[in-house]
């Protein structure tokens, strides 16, 4: 791509973890130059998550690797006088800082969007904080887990009788993509104004979108949903089968007679339709364990991409349920993934993002910065430090390379 809608915009990214991450990758990946401030004190969490003992350990994160691409690494401890001032310098010349530090941390730092618009009218400046910026839980941290737990997802999600079930991070992505969004619409709007804003976004609230059906069903029919498995309330049969082979499945959606028909001549049992319990959708709906029985009896016999080819081709919505290792292999998915090397982790294939520009896809730039990865550029030829003062910055551990818990 010769050019990318984001370039001459400079983010000051002080998020860790998924939510915040994801969302300045994306804007990187658009042209944005991502400055992603951590501290040797206290590094993204995400770079000790299923990583094992051994050397450069903090480097190898799968999570920290796949969501900070297309970034600058810098480290800088903003408990340090020196730290808050190359922080503010910074703030002077950059477009954007986000965070998604609990309510109060930005003001212990000093460095509240009062502080920092003094240095730069024009900045944009976005929190995320889990639970917003004022009442009972302001100060206290949260996950994507939090977020579907409290919004109501997790209570909603889950097989009949079963325990509530969260959906493996899916409050941080929504979460992303909403602040995202937000600021586009404060880049655009100061394109208009010259103005800057601060954006708050509780990323609870966010998740809470998700919730649109069951609110609108209790406020209008005074129904409390329950959990319903891979079920659609009304539809049958609908949900994950057996297919042949270990673990392996395939997703079978039905939504009028017709294609209840065409189920029943493919698999050659006519009969069926005339099944008191299978003739009608809410028969079927009402006698899905026994209906399941029949279908299984029959997927069985085929593995998951051939059996969801045979009910398309009569028209019947069906497809293969992927493992991990087969989504690259896809015949849809492949060109969506994208090989990155990264020096000390090597060449892995990541998801590119489902966007293109005028038919090109958005590819990611570079790999997630090692600690501290781009210090010397920073200080030295962004805001014209010496060495001998980056050096002494390295030497108190205002910045570094290694976190403090891993030296020896």
């Amino acid at each position: 791509m010769s050019s990318q809608p984001l370039e001459g915009i400079r983010i000051l990214d002080l998020t860790m973890w998924w939510s915040g991450p994801l969302s300045t990758s994306y804007l990187g990946a658009q042209g944005a130059e991502v400055i992603k401030v951590e501290s040797v004190q206290a590094p993204d969490g995400f770079r000790f998550v299923s990583v094992k003992p051994g050397k450069n350990w903090w480097e190898l994160g799968p999570q920290f690797n796949a969501g900070n691409m297309n970034k600058k690494g810098l480290t800088l401890n903003l408990r340090d006088n020196d730290g808050i001032k190359i922080f503010k310098e910074l703030v002077s010349k950059s477009d954007i800082v986000i965070e998604n530090f609990s309510a109060s941390v930005m003001d212990r730092f000093n460095l509240s969007y009062d502080v920092l618009k003094e240095i730069n009218p024009e900045l944009i400046m976005v929190s995320m904080p889990a639970y917003g910026k004022t009442g009972p839980f302001s100060d206290q941290p949260g996950f994507a887990y939090t977020f579907e737990i409290l919004s109501g997802l997790a209570q909603v999600n889950g097989y009949e009788d079963s325990n509530p079930t969260i959906i493996s991070g899916v409050g941080d992505v929504v979460s992303s993509f909403h602040t995202t969004y937000a600021l586009l619409s404060a880049l655009e709007y100061r394109e208009e104004t010259g103005e800057g804003q601060f954006i708050k976004v509780s990323q609870v609230e966010t998740s809470i979108g998700f919730m649109g059906q069951p609110f609108a069903d209790l406020s209008m029919n005074d129904r409390v949903w329950g959990r319903v498995g891979n079920s659609q309330p009304g539809l049958a049969p609908h949900g994950y089968y057996r297919s042949k082979g270990d673990d392996s499945w395939v997703a079978i959606a039905v939504t009028n007679e017709e294609e209840w028909e065409a189920f029943c001549e493919l698999i050659g049992d006519t009969e069926l339709v005339n099944d008191d319990r299978f003739k009608t959708m809410e028969s079927r709906y009402k006698n899905q364990e026994a209906l399941k029985e029949v279908i299984e009896k029959w997927t069985e016999k085929y593995g998951h991409y051939e059996a969801s080819e045979k009910l398309q081709a009569v028209g019947i919505n069906s497809g293969p349920v992927l493992e991990v290792d087969e989504l690259e292999e896809d015949p849809f998915l492949s060109n969506m993934f994208q090989e990155v090397t990264r020096e000390l982790t090597g060449t892995h294939k990541f998801p590119a993002w489902p966007v293109k520009f005028d038919g090109e896809r958005l590819l990611h730039k570079s790999a997630a910065p090692k600690l501290g990865e781009d210090n010397h550029e920073i200080l030295s030829e962004l805001l014209g430090y010496s060495e001998a003062e980056i050096k002494e910055f390295k030497d108190k551990d205002m910045i570094g390379e290694i976190p403090l818990g891993a030296r020896k």
